[in-house]
């Protein structure tokens, strides 16, 4: 826990959108604050770049972009990233165009964002030095359990990607949250089926994420202790297996902490800038 508030005692610095290679991107950018931490939020599968809308607001002194991963929300006319490698390289473009370049960046990802942060740190980019990693599946993991993948895939395989989305969105965020969408968000969350299937393939492929042990940067492993046990079984094991890893543990918290626990993960967000 850091001993300041969530928001370190800064107004949220103002919010700012932007196009980078197709990919709609969010900024909040301090106003008058000389190179405020840098920090990259990359969303999990069938969310998007405004969840992290409330844990931004909580870090005004800092630097914070946030995207839609390539074929979701408003960078779905963009098309589907095939591969987690090619998510990796779209996160990679976001960072040269924030600037990390000359400063260095703090890349955290939630769910399967941090599986793409992963993708990327293994490749040691200079102008990420620091990562975070909430609950993050990594196959290859002796505690790693694919059953999302597995029933959205089967739904898949039975209605195709529309049916794989809204199977994923029933088991991850509610079936009665499902259900009280309007027609035209289901088809919007529909929609997105063809970039999860394609991700969710490319997880399952041997090789497509590194070793633990391949990425040397400081990273800082997060979970909850109100979801399923599962997760923090996982985060536990991956933050042993980091060669510079470290576990934190959100009070309250659940799968979903960007979203209904947003000043324990700004919290987070801080450790993390922190241990680099």
């Amino acid at each position: 826990m850091c001993p300041e508030g969530p928001g370190g005692g800064a107004p949220p610095a103002p919010l700012t959108q932007h196009r980078v290679d197709g990919l709609a991107v969010l900024r909040r950018r301090p106003e008058g604050v000389a190179d405020p931490p840098l920090v990259v939020l990359v969303h999990g599968a069938m969310d998007r770049a405004a969840s992290f809308g409330r844990t931004m607001r909580r870090l005004g002194d800092h630097d914070v972009v946030a995207y839609d991963r390539r074929g979701y929300d408003h960078s779905s006319d963009a098309g589907v990233a095939p591969t987690l490698s090619e998510h990796a390289a779209d996160l990679a473009a976001v960072l040269a165009w924030a600037g990390a370049g000359g400063r260095g960046a703090t890349v955290v990802g939630h769910s399967l964002g941090g599986t793409v942060a992963l993708v990327l740190a293994a490749s040691d980019p200079p102008a990420v030095v620091g990562l975070g990693l909430f609950e993050c599946p990594v196959p290859g993991r002796p505690v790693y359990r694919a059953d999302g993948a597995d029933i959205a895939l089967a739904a898949a395989a039975e209605g195709g990607p529309p049916a794989a989305a809204e199977a994923f969105y029933r088991l991850v965020v509610g079936a009665a949250t499902w259900d009280r969408l309007r027609e035209r968000d289901r088809e919007r969350r529909r929609a997105e089926g063809e970039a999860l299937v394609a991700e969710l393939r490319d997880l399952a492929r041997p090789g497509a994420v590194p070793e633990p042990d391949r990425v040397s940067l400081p990273a800082v492993v997060g979970t909850g202790d109100a979801g399923a046990g599962y997760w923090a079984t996982a985060a536990a094991d991956l933050a042993a297996a980091l060669p510079s890893g470290d576990l934190a543990v959100l009070a309250g918290a659940g799968h979903g902490a960007h979203l209904a626990r947003p000043d324990e993960f700004a919290r987070y967000v801080r450790r993390c800038v922190r241990r680099t």
